[in-house]
Order: C-alpha cells, then sequence, then structure tokens
C-alpha cells in the first residue's frame, strides 16, 4: 500500500461527532497527518527566511521593543506597529499582520486577543523570549545582521548545491559561483562586508555572555591572544570580567586597521598561517570551522610555537553529534556545517575529530571544559 493511499485510508477512519464543535481525530490519523504536515512544512521553509529578513528590514523588533519600552500597554495590534513604519498607505496594517502571524507562529512575537475600542476583537502582538534576540540589546547585540548575511549574502550558493556534492572538481563552492574565495568577494563588496561586519560585531556579544556565565578558564590567564580576533571585541568582552589580563588582538592588517583603541588591549597584525602572538593563553573562537584539517594544523602548531610550557589553546567551536538526532543544537551544528563547506570549504568536527587536530598539532592534552551549552556547543581546551 503506498504512503498515498494509507494517508486517505487513515482519513476516512475520521469520527465526526454532529453534537462536538470539533472534528475528534483518531490516533491514527494524528500520526499520519504530523509527519505529512512536517514534510509540507519543509516544502514551504524558504517562506519563514523571507519574512523574517523583511521584518528585520521594517526594524519591526525594535520598534515592538520601543513600544513597550515607552508605553503602558505590553502588546500591541498591527495598526500600532504599522503607525511607525514609513510609507502610511490604507492597506498597512492588514499587510502587515500577515507577517506578524507568520513570526508568532514562529515564536518570535506572542500574540493574544484583545477587545479594541469598537468592541471588537484584534491580534496584539508583543516581542517573545527569542524575538528579543532580534532587537538590539543594551551591548548592541543582535542577531538581525547574522540572519541578513545567511539570506541576502549567501544566497546563490543555495542554488546548485548539488553540483557541490556530486561534482569531483568543485572543491571550493563560493568560488565557483561567484568567482572568486568567499573573502575575496568580501573585500570587492562593500555592501557584503559591512553586513558581515555587523552580523560579527553584533552576533558576538550574545555568545561571549554565555562562554564566560559558564567557562572560568580565564582566571588563571595573564596574557590572552585572540587570534582572529577581528576588531577586538571578544577580548573586550573578556577583559571587562577578567581585567587583569592582558589582551592581544591577532588577525589581518586590513581588519586590524579598523580596530578601535581600547585599554588592556593591544592590536597586532599579521598572518596565523606564518607565526602567532605569544601568551600564556591563545583563544580560538569560530576560527577551525572555516579551515579543512590541514589548514588547522598549520596554525594550530603556530599556536603550540607561541605557547609556553603547559600553556593551552581555547577552541570555540561547534561540535557535531556523532549520530544527528532533532536537538536544536544538533540541526545548528550540522547546519552550519554545510554552510561553511560550500562557503569557505571548511568543516564542523564532532569531538574525535577536534581531539585528533589537537594531537596532531603537537599537543599533550585535549580537553571539553563545556559543551551543549547553547548555540554554540563547544569550549575546549588543547595543553602544551
Amino acid at each position: 500500500m503506498t504512503r498515498i493511499k494509507t494517508r486517505e485510508s487513515a482519513i476516512l477512519k475520521v469520527k465526526m461527532s454532529s453534537n462536538s464543535k470539533q472534528t475528534q481525530f483518531p490516533i491514527e490519523v494524528e500520526k499520519v497527518d504530523d509527519a505529512y504536515l512536517s514534510a509540507l512544512l519543509l516544502c514551504f521553509s524558504r517562506i519563514f527566511p523571507a519574512i523574517l529578513n523583511a521584518a528585520i528590514d521594517l526594524n519591526l523588533f525594535d520598534i515592538i521593543a520601543k513600544l513597550q519600552n515607552s508605553s503602558e500597554h505590553s502588546s500591541f495590534s498591527a495598526s500600532e506597529i504599522a503607525s511607525e513604519l514609513p510609507n502610511q498607505h490604507p492597506e498597512l496594517a492588514e499587510r502587515l499582520e500577515r507577517m506578524l502571524t507568520v513570526l508568532a507562529s514562529y515564536s518570535l512575537l506572542t500574540c493574544s486577543i484583545r477587545i479594541n475600542e469598537d468592541g471588537n476583537k484584534e491580534r496584539v502582538y508583543a516581542l517573545s523570549s527569542i524575538g528579543q534576540y532580534f532587537a538590539l540589546d543594551k551591548d548592541g547585540g543582535s542577531l538581525r545582521p547574522l540572519s541578513a548575511l545567511i539570506h541576502r549574502g549567501y544566497h546563490h550558493v543555495w542554488y546548485d548545491v548539488k553540483d557541490a556534492i556530486i561534482n569531483p572538481n568543485n572543491n571550493d563552492h563560493f568560488h565557483k559561483v561567484h568567482g572568486s574565495p568567499a573573502y575575496k568577494y568580501l573585500e570587492k563588496n562593500q555592501e557584503l562586508n559591512q553586513i558581515f561586519n555587523k552580523a560579527m560585531a553584533q552576533s558576538g556579544p550574545l555568545e561571549m555572555k554565555r562562554i564566560l556565565t559558564l567557562y572560568k578558564g580565564f582566571e588563571e590567564v595573564s596574557t590572552l591572544v585572540d587570534v582572529g580576533g577581528g576588531v577586538g571585541n571578544a577580548l573586550k568582552q573578556i577583559i571587562s570580567e577578567y581585567p587583569s589580563i592582558k589582551g592581544i588582538n591577532f588577525d589581518l592588517p586590513q581588519v586590524v586597521q579598523d580596530a578601535p583603541t581600547h585599554p588592556g588591549i593591544e592590536h597586532v597584525e599579521g598572518n596565523m598561517f606564518e607565526s602567532v602572538p605569544g601568551g600564556d593563553a591563545i583563544l580560538l573562537k569560530l576560527v577551525c570551522h572555516n579551515w579543512a584539517n590541514e589548514e588547522c594544523v598549520k596554525f594550530l602548531r603556530n599556536c603550540h610555537k607561541a605557547l609556553p610550557k603547559h600553556g593551552k589553546v581555547i577552541v570555540l567551536d561547534y561540535i557535531i553529534p556523532e549520530v544527528p538526532n532533532p536537538s536544536k543544537i544538533s540541526k545548528h551544528a550540522c547546519a552550519i556545517d554545510n554552510l561553511m563547506f560550500l562557503v569557505h570549504g571548511g568543516k564542523e568536527r564532532t569531538e574525535n575529530e577536534f581531539q585528533n587536530l589537537c594531537m596532531s598539532s603537537g599537543f599533550s592534552k585535549f580537553h571539553i571544559a563545556c559543551s551543549d551549552t547553547s548555540a554554540m556547543s563547544g569550549v575546549m581546551e588543547f595543553y602544551k
């Protein structure tokens, strides 16, 4: 019997009661329909990212946050939210409501019903705990530029994933699609480069807050070198928590030249494939996943050389489970693994693969300090 026939036969078993306001579905139908709806949602999965990024472009999350902070009310109608938007027109609130219902169904907004002044029911919306991550927090952290980067900056990469899998000559999918490697492409595309820099600058603080709460391995560090540290945002957060640490922010010249000065941080330009500044600890935050194993071993060996005896490299990166599962962390790590493969030729790794990298680079001990804590699922230590 085919799946369709199975589904149809299950539907025929529906029992309806004329006295009941709701249709009662037997267990067989619920099971079939749940699987069917899950598959159907995947077919239409491209719709939600488009809605989310339109909401980001319209600044909806900040608008709702502003309304909540400046009003005695905590929830607002589509008309009230629409009044804060540009290009006012008679159909704006009705069109906006369609977007708001999608955001609410994905738990980015909460939705409830209230009676308005005319005595009619209307939906009202507020930021949920998830939606708050798309509004700017007091430290300037937000996930919205990261969403814009994935949706806009890399969207052409998603069109021909099949070729990246089956074509043995396609070793750099981004290069094949855009005509240059990702980092070179960013240098040439000013708009995308700004989105990328914003994504790194605004998403980073959110993650470091969690890391600093859970990981206590910075307590004994005197000099910390952040390899690939960008403009020094991670070091700034770490030093604010541990003011005795001397920070060295190490990155490429074109990155470091835009880094703002900050007490306790020295900006050093260079190339990690050539050498790394010395310190008793080295931080690699989302660096390894950009590179294949061979490249990782090269810069990890340079880190090993730069460390004193018993020094350590602190690796913050995703850890893929040996067996993928439906958890949010597993889904996220496996999705990022494909992103890194298609954009940078890099990869996410299992615990065992990280341990192999550690030992192949000359380190004597591998230790997972904490894992499965948040979206970034691993803080590891490689000891010299």
